[in-house]
């Protein structure tokens, strides 16, 4: 299973493609629109929330449960890696760009790989999973377009998760509002 948190449910997913990346995987081209999912919901926490505090604000989020129906390109696999000449900073590496005029060049290969995987496979091209950066070393991610085999589970607003909050507040420092615990 697979976890997202998003601003919509999933039925209502708007798959306009982004002019520019926005995001790890997001293709240089703009041509198609990249999701992120994770392989847990804590994961999936702890990269919409990084100061590990959710609001009163996010309680119109949705918490997404998905099945992916195809095989992965794992970028968590060496062989695969090598294969494409690149190492494991296209999971998690990241240049200061702020210091630099130019674009931030493990970011421009990650882009740039989106659009070689999507044309490999003629437009279906498989999800790529790649390690968390906020949990590396037991979080997975995926990122994914509007040709994977996908399936909602189930999807609840972020308010309703009471037993995800309950795990966020115990076991990862998450704070959330508490009459989202009941009282």
């Amino acid at each position: 299973m697979w976890w997202r948190i998003d601003d919509t449910r999933p039925r209502q997913w708007d798959w306009t493609p982004f002019p520019s990346p926005r995001n790890r995987f997001d293709p240089a081209s703009g041509r198609f629109r990249v999701r992120y999912a994770a392989n847990r919901p804590i994961v999936a926490a702890r990269e919409r929330f990084p100061a590990r505090a959710i609001a009163d604000t996010d309680a119109d989020l949705w918490l997404v449960q998905l099945r992916i129906e195809t095989s992965v390109l794992a970028l968590t696999q060496q062989s695969n890696l090598d294969a494409l000449g690149v190492d494991d900073r296209i999971s998690t590496g990241r240049i200061d760009v702020n210091s630099r005029a130019d674009p931030d060049p493990i970011l421009a290969t990650c882009a740039d790989l989106a659009d070689a995987v999507h044309d490999w496979w003629e437009g279906t091209a498989p999800p790529l999973l790649y390690r968390s950066r906020t949990v590396p070393g037991v979080g997975r991610n995926l990122a994914f377009s509007a040709t994977t085999a996908i399936f909602t589970v189930q999807a609840r607003a972020l308010r309703e998760a009471s037993a995800v909050h309950s795990y966020l507040v115990l076991r990862a420092g998450f704070t959330v509002p508490d009459r989202w615990l009941g009282g």
